[in-house]
């Protein structure tokens, strides 16, 4: 197993520890019914990372609290460099840390106590916990069940002056990756990390040219507002590399010439129907701002011609939705990007962004081959979407043991399983028993279909059943994961 897996793995079961025993990570007593908390991942990559995070609140106060663990190979090594990072995550702005260790190591017995005796000699009122683990059973939903032992509680103080989340990344709703329906194609992340790699190796590099954009949509970010129409239309206002970055991504790919007309004709008003130059896994290029009956380019045509809104009107929607879009597609693309270990906090790609991307141009694919392992390997290992898929088996596998018809009806003489009852069960456990997930600010609310883009991406890579929604489910087995190919692909080296 990857070290990434038993960290979220031990950082799941951490959270369960601090629940049911808040003195585990408080000084005084607290109302463990007051006390809220949740597994998830650092979702920036501002040095030092921590294996996991942990987000808790009581009385209105956010504490945020680091994760390292380290794996039997480390040795001592791991013991002195445990401690050490341990302190540079409250150095970075986390409230307190943990620090994870095997219960022994070949070379020393017990680790646990000694890093324990070292920071009480150090700095005993230093908010750090130390617990050691015994080999998780992966039989188990949460494979730490009973085999962590506190060492040391992390003794933090909940009336100490403090200042949370200093230099920290903003708290990801999840555990894994946020993955994303329509903003996770491999082309685009490719296409990103190559206009990364190029600008960010010539700093210098001129800002992207808006000769090409129609005067009228000019004139329409003008009458909106005062920011430059080149950083209104790619929610970039800033002047740093990473919005110079995104400034040419957003125009060179997306808000190209054709792209940014609304019309091709007046006589009636006729949708510009051009697409970006970024390629979907079939081959076609992806569509933004036209194309369905609810996109702005078509909404604004029909009320054009039905004569509701005049052409200046139509200009500034079209400029705002723009606007709206970049803003949504950049948080979508840096996120997943950030999280999977694909890009630095300064826009600039990781080693690995770098693999990714010479290797799409070596080949000019990005959606086989070795770009699809690679992908497919960040997305598993760095995006724990592995240990999401082991939650989602164990899961249902306590549920169809109870019962092998739930979530079943009879339709006529066929029967029938429900989808989404199934997913809304699933969600419910992963936030209120395992707590790795905060449902109450994930975006989209509870009207959308739960797990939706992780599935959809999932199904891509054929991690699990059928492209089509209803062929990823089966009668008294739920969700249909491809085990084999997902040790296939968590056991590539590149």
């Amino acid at each position: 197993m990857s070290h990434d897996l038993y960290a979220a793995w031990a950082t799941t079961e951490i959270v369960r520890n601090i629940k049911e025993n808040p003195m585990l990570l408080f000084r005084e007593n607290v109302d463990a019914a007051a006390l809220t908390a949740y597994a998830n991942r650092e979702s920036g990559r501002s040095w030092p990372i921590p294996d996991g995070r942990i987000s808790a609140n009581i009385q209105d106060k956010n504490i945020e609290i680091a994760i390292e663990l380290k794996r039997t190979n480390e040795g001592l090594h791991g013991i002195l460099t445990a401690i050490g990072q341990s302190q540079a995550y409250l150095h970075k702005g986390y409230s307190s840390s943990i620090i994870i260790i095997p219960e022994s190591f070949s070379s020393h017995n017990h680790p646990g106590e000694y890093i324990k005796q070292v920071i009480d000699q150090t700095n005993r009122q230093i908010p750090i916990g130390v617990f050691s683990y015994a080999e998780p059973d992966t039989d188990l939903t949460s494979p730490f069940l009973d085999k962590l032992t506190c060492h040391r509680p992390i003794g933090f103080d909940i009336n100490s002056h403090y200042r949370p989340e200093l230099y920290l990344s903003k708290a990801s709703n999840t555990q894994w990756a946020h993955l994303r329906e329509g903003s996770s194609e491999a082309h685009a992340f490719f296409k990103y990390l190559q206009t990364a790699k190029r600008i960010s190796s010539n700093i210098s590099d001129i800002e992207p040219g808006i000769l090409y954009l129609p005067p009228e949509l000019i004139a329409a970010v003008n009458r909106i507002t005062e920011t430059d129409p080149l950083k209104y239309l790619s929610y970039a206002p800033g002047h740093s590399l990473h919005d110079l970055i995104w400034r040419h991504f957003w125009f060179e790919n997306i808000v190209t010439e054709e792209v940014s007309q609304i019309w091709s004709s007046t006589d009636p008003y006729v949708v510009r129907g051009a697409s970006s130059k970024l390629i979907l896994d079939d081959g076609t290029f992806k569509k933004f701002f036209w194309g369905r009956t609810d996109s702005v380019k078509n909404r604004v045509v029909k009320e054009l011609n039905e004569e509701n809104i005049d052409e200046n009107s139509a200009w500034e929607r079209f400029a705002n939705n723009i606007h709206t879009r970049a803003h949504s597609y950049r948080e979508d693309i840096d996120s997943v990007l950030s999280h999977l270990g694909f890009l630095e906090d300064d826009g600039r790609p990781t080693d690995l962004g770098y693999k990714f991307v010479d290797i799409c141009e070596r080949t000019g694919d990005a959606y086989s081959g070795q770009a699809k392992k690679i992908l497919g390997n960040a997305i598993l290992k760095n995006g724990d979407l592995a240990a999401f898929l082991h939650y989602f088996y164990k899961i249902s596998e306590e549920i169809f043991a109870r019962d092998a018809f739930a979530f079943t009806s009879m339709n006529g003489d066929q029967y029938q399983f429900d989808n989404r009852e199934y997913l809304n069960r699933i969600r419910e456990i992963l936030a209120n028993e395992l707590n790795v997930m905060n449902t109450a600010s994930m975006r989209g609310g509870q009207g959308r279909v739960p797990f939706q883009g992780e599935l959809a991406v999932l199904s891509k890579f054929g991690f699990i059943g059928g492209s089509r929604r209803s062929n990823r489910f089966r009668l008294g087995n739920g969700l249909i994961i491809n085990w084999p190919l997902v040790q296939e692909y968590l056991n590539y080296e590149f």
